[in-house]
């Protein structure tokens, strides 16, 4: 009894030494895809989360992430107070946040599928993803504008850089590939954003300030007030976005998927599957031994170094447009 006693409190140390370890680890390290764990953000409503079997009935996954933000869903930590700050959200965020700064290229990718009935709220702004730097807020939004165009936007410019995404014909109804490139750095960085594959967004210059980056995603409301203003006497309507297969690499071959034999992106070279590779080079070396008069060819090496495609100086930079809203107004 004693002797099991003593190791069923070691082993309830090495978990606790391992939770530890979980919450401070150095994030965005890992290669396999890997992303998390996450935990819900001033949210606690029944509705604001499920993790659900495909309702779509085409989702790359069996099971999906379904965040709802209804009318009045906000909430307050005691340092920061939604309802206040006329915000309203259903978001998930990273629980292990690094203690550092993140450095280098890191890889994102993700799917998204917007209802039919999804509305635009515009005046008031949708974030339905972003890099948010600790203490700072966010650096990068993914965020619906006054024409219900998804666009990625540079918060660390104050005047505010956006680039479109997806058109709002052909937002709703559709799973859409997201996969994001980000040389984190508070210099001389790049981000580029591909969508179904395509190529649609890049950035170069700096790409965070303290750069303790973590990432968010779901629905946040913000700037609420703007609507009731705007549509008096008109309730916000309730919205609701499907996600699936969250992932981070260092290496794009770390987002690949199950039935995916390499990550096909328009103005990158397809990196293929190492393992893939390496035993392809077996192959093809024990083929040219065996032939005699055949010059023996050098090893084929797979590189874990990702070739980034070639950003120009100078990268127009679109504005959202805003119709006849004012410029001020733009996502």
């Amino acid at each position: 009894m004693f002797f099991n006693h003593r190791r069923k409190g070691a082993i309830r140390q090495w978990l606790f030494i391992g939770l530890v370890a979980v919450l401070w680890c150095d994030v965005g390290g890992a290669d396999d895809g890997s992303f998390g764990p996450f935990t819900r953000d001033l949210s606690d409503t029944e509705w604001g989360y499920q993790l659900l079997l495909d309702p779509t009935g085409f989702a790359p996954t069996e099971e999906v992430e379904r965040f709802e933000v209804r009318l009045g869903d906000c909430s307050n930590d005691g340092d920061r107070d939604d309802c206040a700050d006329s915000r309203e959200r259903s978001e998930l965020t990273e629980r292990a946040r690094s203690r550092k700064p993140v450095t280098g290229p890191q890889w994102y990718r993700w799917q998204v599928y917007f209802p039919e009935d999804y509305e635009v709220i515009y005046p008031a702004r949708v974030v339905h993803a972003q890099f948010a730097q600790q203490r700072l807020g966010a650096a990068w939004v993914f965020e619906i504008g006054a024409t219900g165009v998804l666009w990625v936007g540079n918060r660390l410019d104050e005047v505010g850089s956006y680039q479109a995404l997806i058109d709002e014909d052909s937002l709703r109804g559709q799973w859409h590939d997201v996969v994001v490139q980000v040389d984190w750095s508070n210099k001389k960085g790049s981000l580029m954003v591909w969508v179904d594959g395509v190529r649609k967004a890049q950035f170069r210059g700096k790409t965070c300030s303290s750069c303790r980056v973590y990432f968010s995603y779901g629905i946040a409301r913000e700037q609420l007030v703007r609507f009731n203003q705007a549509y008096p006497g008109t309730a916000v309507p309730t919205q609701v976005v499907y996600y699936t297969n969250m992932r981070r690499s260092r290496l794009v071959t770390g987002l690949k998927l199950a039935d995916e034999s390499s990550v096909a992106l328009e103005g990158h070279e397809s990196t293929p599957d190492p393992a893939v590779a390496a035993e392809e080079t077996v192959t093809k070396t024990e083929a040219t031994k065996s032939d005699a008069t055949a010059e023996t060819p050098l090893p084929t090496v797979v590189s874990e170094t990702v070739d980034t495609p070639p950003i120009s100086e100078s990268v127009p930079t679109q504005k959202p447009p805003t119709d006849t809203i004012s410029e001020d107004d733009r996502p």
